[in-house]
C-alpha cells in the first residue's frame, strides 16, 4: 500500500509519545479525512528544540501557501473572476476546487493539506502560537506522517 498523503502536524505536548498520541487520536476521531492507516515518521518529527524544527515549519507553511495558490489559479481558469461569479459556480470540478480552497481558509484538514496546526485548527500559524513556540520550544512538536488508504477514491475527489 502506497501513501495517499503526507502531513506535518503541529501539536503542543511534553514529549514525542504524547505528541504522536494527539495526532493519532485526531485522525481516529476526525470525520474530515479518513485513512486506513497512518504511519508517523519519527525520524522526520521534531521538537521545537531541534534545529530542524524552524526550517520544517516554514517550509511546510510555504508548501501550504503554494498549494492554495495552485488551487486558486486552477479555479480562476474555470471562469471565476469576481465575487458575483460565486452565484454561478458550476457543480462538479469548479465547485470541488472552491470547496478545497475554503477548507484551506477555514481550517478543515484534507488530503491536500501539507501543514496542519492542530493547536489552532488551522493550515497557518498565528502570531500568538509562533510566540508561544519561541517562549517554550520544547513543548511543541512537528509530527510528520503518511496516510494510507486501500480505497483512495473515497477519501477525496480532487488530489494534486
Amino acid at each position: 500500500m502506497e501513501p495517499l498523503s503526507s502531513h506535518i502536524i503541529l501539536v503542543a505536548a511534553e514529549d514525542f509519545a504524547r505528541a504522536s498520541k494527539q495526532v493519532e487520536d485526531f485522525f481516529d476521531n476526525t470525520l474530515l479525512v479518513r485513512y486506513d492507516k497512518i504511519a508517523v515518521r519519527r525520524s522526520q518529527s521534531y521538537s521545537g528544540d531541534n534545529q530542524e524544527f524552524s526550517t520544517e515549519l516554514e517550509s511546510s507553511l510555504a508548501a501550504n501557501a503554494a498549494r492554495l495558490d495552485k488551487f486558486i489559479d486552477e479555479f480562476s481558469r474555470t471562469g471565476f473572476q469576481s465575487i458575483d461569479d460565486l452565484k454561478t459556480v458550476k457543480c462538479g470540478y469548479p465547485s470541488k476546487l472552491l470547496h478545497i480552497i475554503t477548507h484551506f481558509l477555514d481550517g478543515f484538514i484534507g488530503i491536500d493539506t501539507i501543514f496542519y496546526n492542530l493547536i489552532d485548527d488551522s493550515h497557518w500559524l498565528p502570531d500568538s502560537t509562533r510566540e508561544a513556540i519561541k517562549d517554550n520550544p520544547s513543548h511543541f512538536w512537528l509530527i510528520h506522517l503518511d496516510g494510507y488508504s486501500e480505497t483512495p477514491e473515497k477519501v477525496s475527489l480532487v488530489q494534486t
